[in-house]
């Protein structure tokens, strides 16, 4: 259906129309003033873009009247979506990317090969009530394998934000199991439900608002000329780069750029950067 009715739309208009059924798709419901404040047009042309997404899938969402919103139905078959989480998750990773999206529009661009990680399979039955608990604040109940437990348990969980370190998702929720944030990681959730408001609002995540400096150098083992290639790879100032992130993702941050407790320790041509500030990061580093 993607390919015919392709032809009969301008880009802007199919744009729109992608952005309401993703909406609909992944967060349950639709308020006009979505589409607005997103493409910047008026109220008038949304209802309009919604009539005419309405005439090719009059199944897929209904109005109601008390919410004063558009609601996903029973009956919804994606129309310009494929509908799986691969496609929603690089959609959110893209959102917060820092690249101009002008890049995508480009042509004559050399070829290029992207190595691809083996996907980690998140369930469709998984990852929507996800969206929907942390965009709405919501609590879910989840059946999630913890590596550090032999069978799988039952947790009830707000979540507030979704997190991608590189390599996998994770949910960071508090959780009134443990009585304190964790993060879930999608793929090791097996089933997932919203429960409903919490009934109380939860603590702050400490961990998530603390905003920490991480000071990377050349491995001390390199020669001269080596530290230097370092400084020129990283863009480093005076034999240093700093990033900054939240406390909740130091040990994610490290892991992706393959620093641990044995930095200094592990052959410089292999190791090549060291964590500089350890001292001060060691409250929160997880090794």
């Amino acid at each position: 259906m993607t390919e015919i009715i392709e032809p009969l739309f301008k880009w802007d208009v199919r744009q729109r129309l992608t952005l309401l059924e993703a909406t609909v798709y992944w967060t349950g419901e639709l308020v006009t003033g979505f589409l607005t404040s997103t493409f910047s047009i008026s109220r008038v042309q949304a209802t309009k873009d919604i009539a005419l997404y309405l005439s090719l899938r009059p199944d897929n969402l209904r109005y109601d009247r008390s919410l004063k919103r558009y609601l996903i139905t029973e009956q919804f078959t994606p129309l310009l979506i494929t509908g799986s989480p691969q496609e929603c998750l690089q959609v959110l990773q893209a959102s917060q990317s820092a690249a101009p999206p002008v890049v995508t529009l480009m042509s004559n661009l050399p070829t290029v090969e992207v190595l691809a990680s083996p996907t980690r399979r998140i369930d469709v039955a998984v990852l929507r009530p996800v969206l929907q608990a942390a965009r709405f604040g919501l609590v879910l109940e989840i059946g999630y394998q913890s590596m550090s437990t032999p069978v799988p348990a039952i947790h009830k969980v707000l979540p507030h934000t979704l997190v991608f370190d590189g390599w996998r998702w994770h949910m960071r929720a508090f959780s009134y199991s443990h009585n304190e944030f964790r993060d879930f990681v999608l793929a090791r959730i097996h089933q997932a439900s919203v429960v409903g408001k919490p009934e109380k609002s939860s603590p702050v995540d400490t961990l998530w608002e603390l905003q920490l400096t991480v000071e990377i150098g050349p491995h001390p083992g390199l020669s001269d000329s080596q530290k230097q290639a370092v400084e020129r790879d990283f863009g480093m100032v005076d034999g240093k780069c700093s990033t900054t992130v939240r406390a909740a993702l130091l040990s994610y941050l490290l892991l992706s750029i393959r620093i641990g407790k044995d930095d200094y320790q592990r052959e410089a041509m292999v190791q090549q950067i060291v964590l500089l500030n350890r001292d001060e990061l060691r409250a929160y580093l997880a090794f």
